[in-house]
């Protein structure tokens, strides 16, 4: 999914927005279904890495070879037990009290796909273990307030030893199909603005209306306990929220 130098500048321009905000949503759902849990879509370690610092059990799963492998390097005085492998169609050997997609994860399957993961997702939940996932809606996108298949900055970052890193990213919306194409140019250049590294990558992107998530998941065996929109604590949800968090439970056999 993420080549060599899209994966390094990947948490670099996720760093430069700030603290998480998505990380005490996350420890909240790990402490609501404490025992080992699996991060789905763990890249690099950006969540997974801070969560075995504060003590979690968690494990990682990543179809990067690349992102797994800075998680890895990333890792310090931690072992972290992660699995490459699709989202789909991954077999650990174990079963989980919890499992987190976040960061739009799930967002970058094929629509066809969301079903087989939310039922691959339940065969590795304990009875009752908790599922967390977060999606986001393009609202910029679907209203037209940035301009269709037009290059813009999307990110840029100053590394610690002075390089620039930037991505430009142009996009295509099919609004019926809710899917968005985004294209992606990824730079990196020295102290005096010489281009170092390039690459480019292509991503679809799905997006998923709150009552669209609570069917599929109802469908598939869970329960929804909550939806809250864009990383409330509170619970709140309104129509103008463009970041969708839900937490759903396994529903017993039978």
């Amino acid at each position: 999914m993420y080549d060599a130098l899209e994966a390094r500048l990947h948490d670099v321009f996720w760093d430069a927005g700030g603290e998480c905000a998505e990380m005490p949503l996350i420890e909240a759902f790990l402490r609501q279904f404490p025992g080992t849990a699996l991060e789905l879509g763990c890249g690099s370690g950006r969540l997974l890495l801070p969560l075995l610092e504060k003590g979690y059990m968690v494990e990682g799963l990543d179809n990067s070879q690349d992102m797994l492998g800075l998680c890895r390097q990333r890792a310090g005085q931690h072992e972290p037990v992660l699995h490459h492998a699709e989202m789909a169609s991954f077999q650990t050997g174990s079963t989980y009290a919890a499992i987190a997609v976040p960061a739009f994860t799930l967002q970058l399957l094929p629509y066809a796909d969301v079903r087989k993961v939310f039922a691959n997702i339940r065969g590795h939940l304990h009875a009752g273990g908790g599922l967390y996932l977060s999606t986001f809606i393009p609202w910029a996108e679907i209203t037209g307030e940035l301009d269709e298949g037009t290059w813009f900055l999307d990110h840029e970052a100053r590394l610690d030893d002075g390089k620039a890193a930037q991505c430009h990213t142009k996009f295509h919306i099919r609004r019926m199909a809710q899917e968005l194409v985004r294209d992606h140019r990824y730079e990196l250049r020295d102290v005096d603005g010489g281009l170092l590294e390039k690459s480019t990558s292509t991503h679809r992107l799905t997006w998923f209306w709150p009552r669209e998530l609570k069917e599929l998941l109802a469908a598939s065996g869970f329960q929804v306990e909550r939806v809250t929109g864009d990383f409330s604590t509170d619970g709140t949800l309104d129509e103008d929220s463009q970041i969708i968090t839900i937490v759903a439970k396994r529903c017993e056999d039978g």
